[in-house]
């Protein structure tokens, strides 16, 4: 099978590298714009060649993976429409699908012998391009594949690729996926940054206010860290699920600060009771559109150096830190670090390691 992917970002280079890592039989075609990112993709085993050409990359596909940008999915769709074989199958890695799908199904009736199923991985980092690209960002990630209107076999076609990769599969209508992630991805992206904006606007009175922000602050904050343009276009794509989301959420809050200004504690730990108790159902597994890190607390002497001396002793395993901070010092009594890994299994051969060397370890 031959699978053109137009767009070797993060999305398209990890999506090659991972079904090439699945099934070298593959034929992995790469069309970008820019030479030197077809270059890279070959030498990260993304791709096995790839073109500047729209014609030459996906002549002779038998799918077509569009990887691009919200606002240029629809446009390239078209350009490529007449350069297709009979049967392909054209697929696009959108985070928002009502209106690119309607689109893109509106364009492929222009061909009785080409097809359409519409999808989007459920899975990325704070990193972009073909440098970021990692042939695991799928694995144990949920991969939404859109059931309708679209033709059977060419659906079971897509289904059959996306799961070399490691994906769950998960067959949505385009108005519940939109949605759905607009309640779990996007509006968590605009509070982050809605968030960040408030505490900068209590630093215009109290300059230190960023310095004494810790780990919490942090965790809550870290997906505003994303690329404003792209998450401008999705805000925008998915412009009526959002501002539903957003009714809803306002609702909640009106709520929040009702029982604060009442001073009314009961119903106020009852709303704080009841998402602690939402929140336990959110999966600990499954990835997400960022990366969840896989954290351990552990416990250090309160002596010079030890910070340095458990850097060293993972190191020294291959085991890559992504994340690190100082939880607690108490003189005389120690302290606590906080490390964080990318992938469990790294978090897993720390506990083990750290164990060996007299280190109290607790998973977070």
């Amino acid at each position: 099978m031959k699978i053109a992917i137009a767009g070797l970002g993060l999305i398209g280079g990890s999506l090659g590298m991972a079904l090439k890592k699945a099934d070298d039989k593959l034929e992995i075609i790469g069309i970008d714009i820019d030479e030197n990112i077809i270059e890279k993709g070959i030498s990260l085993k993304s791709i096995d060649w790839g073109t500047c050409s729209l014609e030459e990359g996906v002549k002779e596909a038998d799918v077509v993976f569009i990887a691009v940008s919200l606002s240029q999915t629809v446009s390239l769709a078209e350009k490529i429409l007449p350069f297709l074989k009979p049967g392909a199958v054209i697929s696009d890695t959108g985070s928002t699908k009502k209106q690119i799908s309607e689109s893109i199904s509106n364009i492929v009736k222009k061909r009785e012998d080409v097809f359409y199923v519409g999808g989007h991985p459920m899975a990325g980092s704070e990193k972009s391009g073909i440098d970021a690209a990692d042939p695991y960002l799928f694995e144990n990630a949920v991969y939404v594949i859109l059931n309708d209107n679209s033709n059977l076999s060419a659906r079971n076609k897509i289904i059959g690729i996306v799961e070399k990769t490691g994906a769950r599969i998960l067959l949505l209508g385009s108005d519940e996926h939109d949605l759905m992630v607009a309640s779990i991805s996007h509006l968590p992206h605009l509070l982050a940054g809605a968030l960040v904006n408030t505490v900068g606007e209590i630093e215009k009175e109290h300059e230190n206010v960023f310095k004494i922000a810790a780990g919490g602050f942090r965790d809550v904050t870290r997906i505003a860290d994303s690329q404003p343009e792209l998450w401008r276009d999705i805000f925008l794509s998915n412009k009526e699920s959002l501002l539903e989301v957003l009714k809803i959420y306002k609702s909640q809050i009106d709520e929040l600060e009702l029982y604060i200004r009442s001073e009314n504690p009961g119903n106020l730990e009852e709303k704080l009771t009841r998402s602690k108790k939402l929140r336990e159902q959110v999966p600990k597994k499954v990835k997400g559109l960022l990366p969840t890190l896989s954290e351990i607390v552990v416990t250090i002497p309160d002596k010079p150096g030890e910070i340095g001396k458990v850097a060293n002793i993972l190191g020294a395993k291959d085991i890559n830190i992504i994340d690190i901070e100082i939880l607690r010092v108490r003189e005389g009594d120690g302290g606590t670090l906080r490390l964080g890994f990318i992938h469990e299994n790294e978090r897993e051969k720390a506990i083990e390691v750290l164990k060996f060397f007299g280190y109290g370890t607790k998973i977070i």
